[in-house]
């Protein structure tokens, strides 16, 4: 698979995480309770990925002490992030809270110099300037409402771009050659069991899955629990943990431009421009290297 191919797959993973708030604001809209929906959509993705892995049941063979153990680590990362992003938006505004979480862009590069020593290139310092200064604008934080911002929200906050950079530059050691699906469901299952400590599964007692919550938790959970954690599988081990962190932030303006065409959100001009800087900021992260592969080239 050509490193181009990889890319996008990581774009398209991140991207899915960004259609996830609209769709969870909806069905918070018809009355489902948080809990419900990230219990739900943990257990709907879960039982997508294992039903799709029964037919690749041979790639289980195949996979080694150390597989199961990192996609069992990845699977309390995934869980770790949602609940401590879900509990920083009790504490704090949704604006700044956003921006804690996407503080991973540079959590991850410093990840990987500590971890391989690998120093951040000239383009990749441009694409982290440009992608947190648009996220700054993207979620308009200059007029949030700063007064009594809780310290505890902000280590929450801090907590789940932590784990969230962590489940990124880990999925850079899976395996290749290992099937994207059977990996995906070891990690969903790690997940599920998870979130039910958290948010127990009362939705399958209550009547409320039945009423129409799974029609929501099948969509909700195909966008955060199935196709990310596949396409990352795919994607990530090929372009590597450092620019995973880079390509990921696609999601903020995928966000941004959902809540816009489906929730009809209003989205002002600062907005806009933070969008296109972090495509920008996206784009520098690989602009120098292709330049240089062009040269060399000629």
């Amino acid at each position: 698979m050509s490193r181009t191919v990889a890319i996008l797959f990581v774009l398209i993973g991140g991207a899915s995480y960004g259609l996830i708030s609209p769709v969870v604001k909806h069905a918070y809209s018809l009355g489902y309770s948080p809990g419900d929906v990230t219990s739900a959509q943990y257990f709907m993705a879960t039982i997508v990925l294992l039903l799709i892995a029964a037919f690749q049941f041979r790639h289980f063979k195949s996979l080694t002490r150390r597989d199961v153990l990192l996609f069992c680590f990845l699977g309390v990362l995934s869980t770790g992030t949602s609940i401590f992003y879900y509990l920083a938006l009790s504490e704090l505004p949704a604006s700044l809270s956003i921006v804690l979480l996407f503080q991973f862009a540079w959590i991850v590069m410093l990840i990987d110099y500590l971890v391989k020593r690998n120093k951040p290139t000239k383009a990749k310092w441009v694409a982290l300037a440009l992608i947190v200064i648009g996220t700054l604008f993207a979620v308009d934080l200059f007029h949030a409402e700063w007064e009594g911002v809780s310290t505890k929200g902000l280590v929450l906050g801090l907590l789940a771009s932590l784990t969230y950079s962590t489940f990124l530059y880990s999925t850079s050691y899976v395996r290749q050659g290992t099937s994207p699906w059977v990996n995906s469901a070891i990690i969903a299952t790690v997940s599920m069991v998870t979130v039910f400590f958290v948010f127990p599964p009362t939705f399958l007692f209550n009547g409320t899955m039945w009423s129409g919550l799974w029609i929501w938790a099948l969509i909700i959970g195909g966008l955060g629990q199935v196709i990310p954690p596949v396409f990352f599988n795919i994607g990530i081990p090929k372009v590597g943990g450092g620019l995973a962190g880079v390509l990921t932030s696609i999601e903020l303006p995928v966000a941004v431009v959902a809540a816009f065409f489906l929730l009809h959100e209003q989205v002002t001009g600062v907005q806009w421009v933070g969008i296109v800087m972090i495509l920008l900021g996206i784009a520098a992260a690989e602009f120098r290297r292709r330049s240089r592969k062009g040269f060399k080239q000629v």
